[in-house]
């Protein structure tokens, strides 16, 4: 299970995941998390999350979590904001939105519209940020 994974395993995962997410917002692009846990699982060789199931879902979202919270140390936005639920919901999920309440970034009682600002801030940042280092 990917909870049990060991610290140093967990570091290889965080970098390959926070590589994955660099390169797809250096594309101007957005990835789902289906094809981010594919990916980081072929990058890394680690076990992949299973999307499909809700601990698959928390495991992945509570990685992605730590690589915004390390990335934060350093940059001024979210990283995880180029990966989306799917092709057809091409928006992050609600864990999303809960790190940025629990980091101070936004209003725990954001409307739906105020949310939707804010992700397409973080990721116009994210974006930017990276298509200068091409």
């Amino acid at each position: 299970m990917p909870h049990s994974r060991t610290d140093e395993g967990r570091a290889i995962i965080m970098e390959g995941a926070r590589s994955i997410m660099v390169h797809t917002a250096r594309r101007q692009e957005l990835i789902t998390y289906a094809e981010l846990a594919r990916q980081i699982s072929k990058d890394t060789g680690a076990e992949p999350f299973d999307v499909t199931l809700d601990a698959g879902r928390d495991a992945l979202g509570t990685l992605l979590a730590d690589v915004v919270k390390d990335d934060l140390l350093h940059s001024r936005f979210m990283l995880s904001s180029v990966a989306t639920l799917s092709e057809a919901e091409r928006e992050p999920g609600s864990e999303f939105y809960i790190l940025a309440e629990h980091l101070g970034h936004l209003e725990p009682d954001a409307s739906g519209e105020r949310k939707y600002a804010f992700w397409t801030e973080q990721l116009k940042l994210t974006h930017d940020h990276y298509k200068r280092r091409i």
